[in-house]
């Protein structure tokens, strides 16, 4: 009876540390698929980062030569304005005309 007692426990004792290798390689498993999980989804996140940044930099380059086209475009035609208004400053013409009528013909 002793012997039949011992073989149960060494039995039960075997099933329990099967059970209990078998729960800690499920949860081995489990952390490798979260952590692989996890590392995808930065991956991810990261490129979808650098998209973004990428397409605002282009955003701001398209901006700036815009802005740029404008500023030149006001100091153009301000510096032809000068140059007519310098032009007519009340002196006559050899046609005896002035921008600002101070000449008589």
């Amino acid at each position: 009876m002793f012997a039949v007692v011992a073989l149960l426990t060494v039995a039960c004792d075997q099933t329990k540390k099967e059970k209990a290798s078998e729960a800690a390689g499920d949860a081995v498993e489990a952390v490798e698929a979260a952590a692989d999980d996890t590392a995808d989804a930065a991956k991810e996140a990261g490129e979808a980062m650098e998209d973004a940044a990428e397409k605002a930099g282009d955003a701001i380059e398209d901006a700036a030569e815009d802005a740029v086209e404008a500023v030149d475009s006001v100091v153009t035609d301000a510096k032809e304005k000068a140059q007519a208004m310098h032009k007519c400053e009340g002196n006559c013409s050899k046609d005896g005309k002035s921008c600002d009528g101070s000449c008589k013909a």
